[in-house]
């Protein structure tokens, strides 16, 4: 059984990156990994393992589903084709999994590059350098996913499927969670970092980035289905889709979504306003959020969304 499984969802396009990634991941002989994917970029390694291509009509979260069921390691991670991904994460969990077995969830700084950037656009980050990794409250990620403390237009939490890695037993459990709501979820890497956090036994975090995120326009899998007689959805914007994500989850348990969240969930919807630069989308944007705001709860909380 191999320590980790890397999960790479299908490529979106014909020319993806996946050679170079799969080139990267399997550079190392002895790191203890395996590789799940549709595509094989013509490598022949005994450390991939191919699973038949998706249907057209199949949902990411049914994708994602699949690949996880089909992984064999300790852990599993999830990226997508034109995404890079640290080799030793393979090390990392394992030294994980001795320094606190009850850890079942791991997150990292990561790192974004967007391919459209013109080439002599250069700046500088500062990148950390020690895989500094700590244990990380779990009620301090409670409220910063689901009560919006400190963010911008998402949550500040980094856990989940997708760049981050679980342990395969509680990626299971995940799965047959949203399996059991009976959702096709139109945002799965909301869906499964709302539920790792809510699962997880003990989380940890490495302040060394461990991953590279290739940077695309937002975009939610039109073949998710909005979660009914709740007025903020993916259509919207990704602070809405992802606040369908935590009503539907709460939802299920019983509980209601959104008390001390107002005012900061407010601040959110109006960040994503503001990361709109053509004045057109700017003010379809706003007028949808306000169309929102409206319906929920009442129209309480209205006037708290104030766009300029």
């Amino acid at each position: 059984m191999p320590r980790l499984s890397v999960c790479i969802a299908p490529a979106q396009a014909p020319d993806s990156g996946l050679a170079t990634l799969l080139g990267s991941l399997l550079a190392d002989t002895s790191l203890d990994l395996e590789i799940i994917t549709t595509e094989t970029a013509g490598l022949n390694d005994a450390r991939i393992r191919h699973i038949p291509a998706f249907a057209a009509d199949s949902p990411q979260q049914t994708i994602w589903a699949k690949l996880v069921g089909a992984a064999t390691g300790d852990w599993v991670t999830l990226v997508k084709p034109d995404d890079m991904l640290e080799p030793e994460l393979a090390i990392m969990v394992g030294f994980v999994a001795e320094a606190n077995p009850a850890a079942d969830a791991l997150a990292w700084h990561t790192l974004q590059i967007d391919a459209s950037d013109p080439p002599d656009r250069r700046f500088s980050v500062g990148v950390p350098s020690q895989y500094a990794i700590v244990n990380i409250d779990k009620t301090a990620m409670l409220k910063a996913f689901f009560l919006w403390e400190n963010s911008l237009n998402v949550p500040r939490m980094p856990f989940g499927l997708y760049h981050g890695a679980l342990k395969r037993q509680l990626a299971l459990t995940i799965i047959e969670s949203m399996a059991g709501s009976g959702r096709i979820s139109p945002l799965p890497a909301a869906e499964w970092s709302a539920r790792t956090i809510f699962m997880a036994n003990e989380i940890a975090f490495c302040e060394r980035p461990m991953s590279v995120i290739a940077r695309q326009a937002f975009a939610f899998d039109p073949l998710g289905i909005p979660v009914a007689g709740f007025p903020f959805h993916a259509g919207i914007g990704e602070t809405a889709g992802i606040a369908e994500v935590q009503y539907a989850v709460f939802s299920e348990m019983g509980a209601p979504w959104g008390p001390g969240a107002e005012e900061a969930f407010a601040r959110a919807a109006i960040i994503d306003c503001l990361l709109e630069t053509d004045e057109t989308a700017f003010a379809a944007k706003c007028e949808a959020y306000d169309k929102a705001f409206r319906a929920w709860d009442g129209g309480r909380h209205a006037s708290l969304f104030q766009p300029h």
